[in-house]
């Protein structure tokens, strides 16, 4: 056997690391269907079956298929530019209006939505729109360490700022950026009773101490008092076709 012959197996390995290396999310192909209107913030989610939570954490859905009817979703993180159109009283700097809204309670992000002719995501639902249907770990499918590509993951960035972090649906900030509310009452199996009904489910932030920060996958569960206001947890909007 020739050296060229016995190196053939490395090179083509060595290709398909490059080809896994490409920034771009392979994208879901979806169709709209006549008469529904999708408006530019927004992203279609057709209606079928996705795969929820994951049988290596006993406090999710376990890797349950579920069907949801057809909906749409923010693209973005609802940005403080935004938010200021709702409320009067709230100052942003130009320099940060691309940044997210965070520090808001449930109540308040729940209001925002409902001026805006929207509310908040069921916790299915923010899942699909981060998952897609393949039952992917991470919104752009291939893991990387974090931190990377000069995030900090510390502090928020603009909620249009990462292309390389977006969901299969085209969604961003589903796994990197602020935790997100849900409408979705926090349970699982074996919940102490005084516990239900006390929390909110929110979605999609870092897992981080003092010195490590991780990526959550997209099945990941965490839960918030309604009255907590955070610098790290901010919301999107959903609405109904």
């Amino acid at each position: 056997m020739t050296w060229k012959r016995r190196c053939l197996p490395f090179w083509f390995l060595c290709v398909a690391l490059v080809a896994c290396s490409d920034s771009d999310v392979e994208q879901i192909a979806v169709t709209v269907p006549p008469g529904v209107t999708v408006p530019e913030s927004m992203v279609y989610i057709p209606a079928g079956e996705f795969v929820s939570g994951d049988p290596s954490d006993p406090k999710t859905a376990l890797g349950k298929r579920v069907h949801l009817d057809a909906y749409l979703i923010d693209r973005y993180e609802l940005s403080r530019g935004e938010y200021s159109r709702f409320d009067a009283e709230y100052k942003v700097d130009a320099s940060v209006v691309k940044f997210p809204k965070t520090q808001i309670s449930y109540e308040r992000a729940a209001a925002y939505c409902q001026w805006a002719g929207k509310r908040l995501p069921t916790e299915q639902e923010w899942e699909k729109a981060a998952r897609g249907t393949d039952e992917r770990k991470w919104p752009w499918l291939l893991y990387q360490p974090h931190p990377n590509n000069g995030f900090s993951g510390f502090l928020p960035e603009p909620v249009d700022k990462r292309d390389e972090w977006i969901s299969p649906y085209g969604v961003y900030g589903m796994g990197h950026n602020i935790w997100e509310w849900t409408s979705t009452d926090y349970d699982y199996n074996g919940m102490p009773g005084d516990d239900k009904g006390r929390f909110k489910v929110i979605r999609g932030g870092l897992l981080q101490s003092h010195l490590k920060i991780d990526f959550t996958p997209t099945w990941h569960r965490n839960y918030m008092d309604p009255r907590a206001r955070y610098n790290f947890l901010g919301f999107r909007c959903a609405k109904d076709i």
